[in-house]
Order: C-alpha cells, then structure tokens, then sequence
C-alpha cells in the first residue's frame, strides 16, 4: 500500500485532519490515531487494522501499483465522450435589463431567438441525439427571465422529443430582478430545481454595480425575491467581490439572516474575472491567491453565523463540461459553442443547430484538449480542477488555478466547521 499523491495534511494539537482531493473524502484523527498514521506513514501498519481500512475508504491510502493519475484521465475521457448524456446551455436572449460595468456580455448584440431558431433546437436534438438516457439544461443570457415565455417553449418542444424515459433536468442563472413567486412556479413547471442568483456586497455596492439601464438600484427588490421564492426554488446566491467591496459582503448576510434566509439559501463568493478586461490593468481585482485568502476568512465567519457556505468555492471535482462532447452553448440565433464565456464571438462557435454536429476547427482543438501541464499533474488539487479553465488554456491564456490549491489546509478546517454545524443543527431539530 501506499498514499495517495493528492492527499492534503493538516496537524493541530497532536490531531490530524486528512484530505483526499480525487474522492473529497476528509478524515479526522485524535493524537492516538495521528501516531498511527504517521506510522503507516513509515510502512509499519501493526495494530491499525481499523485506521486502514478508514483510509483505503476515503481513498487516502492505495494498492502500490495503482496509477491514479493514469485513472484520473481515463475516467475523465470515458466522461467526455460518453454518448448517453446532452447538455444545453441556452441564451433564449441576450438581452438584459441590467447595466453591470463588469459584465463580459458589453458589447454584445441583444437579439432574441426568433422562430426559426425556436423550432429548430428541438429538432435539432430530435435528429442528431434520438435516445439519450438524460439532458440538461441551463438557462443563461443575457437575462434569461427576460424570455420567460420561450423558456416554456423549449422546455415543452425538449421534453417532447426526449420523451417521458429520459431523466430531464434544468437550472437558471438569473439577476433575479425579475424572479417573483409566480415566475418561480413556472420555473419549478418546467423542471427548473435550481436558481443561481447574483447579489454583489452591501445594498450600496451592489446598487453602485448591478443597475438597470435608467440607473435605478436593484438590491430591495432581489433580496425581496429571493426571500419570497426560497421556499419555490433551490437558491444560491453568488456575490462577486474584489477589494473594494469584500468587506461589505458582510452586510448581506446580515439582511439573509435578519429575513430568515440563513438555512434556506446557498452562498458563495466569485471574484470578479477579467473576461472583458475589467481587471487587466486594475488593482482593486484580485488574484487567484490573495482571493483564496479572503475567501476563507469570509466562509469563517459565515459559518460562524450558521450560515450554509461552499467551502471549496467553485471547485468542480473534475472537468469542465464544455470539454464533453455533447456540451454546447446555444445563442439565440442558433449558433453553438461550447464555453459561455464565448457567446456572441462568431470566431469562437463550433456549429450551429441548423447543421449536423460536425468536427469544425474549434470543435476540434476543444475535444483534442488534455489538461496535460507537468506542473499541474503533479499538484494535490489536480482532482478537483483537472487543470484549470480549459477555456483559458485553450486561448493562451494560462492556467486559472482553483483557490483551494493556496490554502487547502484552511479550506479543510471549514469543511470541518460545517459539518460539526450541521451536527448540531441536527441534534437540535432531535431535541426539539
């Protein structure tokens, strides 16, 4: 036997607390079991029966010969190109009731998707994706909310097609301006389980950043609904910071807690990205270092509170779906691509719903990608980020680490501190 190679340590006290990046498995050890590991450790396994079989479960211990690199890319590649799944990102419009100055989206054209394009996309699954065992779909624009009406098409035209025996799935990322009760319901009709949902900071920073175009603020009114529809929908709320506006996160998850929402809502923290440039040249952005830092201290604080956190931040455990080859993002005039962050640039698409699926030059670089950085395979975290952004690879764009690599022992604590909560929070409903 041997350890695993992305195995994350972490000793406080004489304990030991244990990380698997591959399995996300995490093992907690009092000083007796620590000495018994760091005897594993050296090869002497004598009276540990228990701790190893602990540790082959959670993957931190493995058969000498096992390549786990070699199974992490098979298993990737057996992922990529499993042909049973599809999943559709779609841009019913890339209109937009708001005004963000950070939005990757400026520039873009505001069209809507007509009805040529309407009934194309279900035919194009019809033809090209007859028996799949399951699809996906996630709402995205532009505004999705601003198409509502063609959100119940699709999904209709969609479920038709697949028919009852393939398992149909869908989420939405939304401003939530426009996500009342009654739209929520629609939502939840359509098989919408999930709702991403943008709320930048403090009520003065977001209504400084995320505006509709006359100026007007969008805080009260997001938060009113989100408050209105926890109950409906599953929301996570995503709050993008940078320097400027880290700290006043805070005074949102005062307004969550104070209406009731603790329990019933998801946070999370993105750094605002430099997609459209706004960070190239701008201090007030932060790297991907510094991020993980504040990142931490913030989930601490929140969870303190008893608030329900994503320690490991956007870590997917494994690779971007983009890379699959059933994956497509499809704008609203029917062209697909295959990472959101390209919608609208036309050099960018691998196809469009009018035509077969076809190895076009693009399609052919994004399914030829192998997350095959020397520096990256040797990494703990490699797992969980498969290499970072293939999108950013792909574009010379270098890599885009995951936050977890620069303080994974840090991030293991929270894991640690949400799930000591959610215990208690457990016991509590019992006592009760």
């Amino acid at each position: 036997m041997k350890l695993s190679q992305f195995n994350v340590v972490h000793e406080h006290n004489g304990s030991l607390l244990i990380m698997n990046a591959r399995t996300g498995g995490i093992l907690s050890l009092n000083p007796e079991y620590a000495q018994k590991f760091k005897r594993i450790q050296e090869g002497d396994v004598r009276d540990a029966d228990d701790l190893v079989a602990e540790l082959i479960r959670g993957g931190i211990l493995v058969n000498e010969e096992r390549d786990e690199l070699g199974e992490i890319r098979l298993q990737s590649r057996a992922a990529r190109f499993a042909n049973t799944a599809l999943s559709l990102t779609i841009a019913p419009t890339m209109a937009c009731n708001f005004c963000c100055p950070y939005c990757y989206e400026k520039g873009q054209a505001y069209t809507t998707m007509g009805e040529e394009v309407l009934t194309q996309l279900s035919k194009f699954v019809k033809d090209y994706y007859p028996g799949i065992a399951s699809l996906s779909v996630g709402w995205y624009g532009g505004e999705p909310l601003l198409g509502m009406k063609m959100i119940e098409r699709i999904t209709s035209d969609l479920k038709d097609v697949v028919g009852p025996t393939c398992e149909y799935s869908a989420s939405i990322v939304t401003n939530g301006y426009l996500l009342t009760p009654d739209v929520a319901r629609r939502l939840a009709a359509c098989g919408v389980t999930s709702a991403q949902v943008t709320i930048d900071g403090s009520k003065s920073d977001h209504d400084s950043r995320r505006i509709l175009h006359d100026g007007s603020p969008t805080y009260e009114r997001i938060l009113k609904n989100v408050k209105e529809c926890a109950d409906i929908i599953d929301i996570s709320i995503r709050s993008n910071v940078d320097k400027t506006n880290i700290e006043a996160a805070q005074e949102l998850l005062d307004y969550l807690e104070l209406n009731g929402l603790m329990n019933k809502v998801h946070f999370y923290l993105a750094p605002v990205d430099d997609i459209n440039q706004v960070c190239a040249n701008d201090s007030h952005c932060f790297t991907v270092k510094e991020f993980s830092y504040e990142e931490t201290e913030f989930y601490k604080r929140a969870i303190a509170r008893g608030f329900k956190v994503q320690p490991f931040g956007g870590t997917n455990f494994g690779i971007c779906c983009a890379v699959g080859i059933n994956s497509y993002v499809v704008d609203p005039v029917g062209d697909l691509y295959k990472c959101w962050d390209d919608i609208g640039m036309k050099e960018r698409r691998v196809g469009t719903i009018f035509e077969p699926p076809m190895l076009s030059k693009n399609m052919i670089n994004w399914m030829a990608y192998e997350p095959d950085d020397p520096e990256c395979q040797e990494c703990f975290a490699f797992p969980m980020c498969m290499g970072g952004c293939p999108n950013h690879a792909l574009n010379g764009e270098g890599k885009r680490c995951v936050s977890f690599r620069y303080d994974a022992e840090q991030k293991m604590l929270l894991s640690q501190m949400m799930n000591t909560a959610k215990r208690g929070a457990g016991q509590n409903e019992a006592d009760a």
